[in-house]
């Protein structure tokens, strides 16, 4: 696969001195995309994450175990009796708090959003609000960024 969105992950196989970054073949990413987007391809730099390091990023900011994620988002969204209307991938969380990005839409490098079912119940947050960092590929660039330089999340 040819890679347009992340060259630096691509640059950086060694992010943690412990080990490398793991990709998947395409016959895997097929099988999630099959799996969670009725085998429409992902966005290009979410499949480029993939192809590069679905296995082990090393960034942070994805985690890989899409299935237990997907059931912890629903489980918080069904607790408080909220839905979000258009199809998403959630692709990582901290604190209750998901890192999402949007399936319908048509751009390659995606648009992050956080899906906050707690916030919205606290009257804090909207259910989904954009992300600070605002597209996929910018948030693992600047978690390599980060990481090279030493410098905390």
């Amino acid at each position: 696969m040819e890679i347009k969105y992340l060259k630096q992950l691509k640059d950086n196989p060694n992010l943690k001195s412990w080990t490398s970054i793991r990709g998947w073949e395409l016959s895997k990413i097929e099988a999630l995309e099959t799996k969670y987007n009725k085998g429409r391809k992902f966005p290009l730099a979410f499949r480029e994450y993939l192809f590069l390091a679905g296995d082990f990023g090393g960034t942070g900011m994805v985690n890989e175990d899409w299935d237990d994620l997907h059931a912890d988002c629903q489980e918080d969204l069904n607790y408080f009796g909220y839905r979000v209307q258009r199809p998403y991938f959630v692709f990582d969380n901290y604190d209750s708090q998901y890192k999402i990005f949007y399936l319908d839409e048509e751009l390659e490098d995606p648009k992050i959003f956080i899906l906050d079912p707690y916030g919205k119940n606290r009257g804090e947050f909207d259910l989904v609000r954009p992300a600070f960092i605002n597209t996929f590929s910018k948030l693992i660039n600047e978690a390599i960024y980060r990481i090279k330089n030493d410098i905390p999340f």
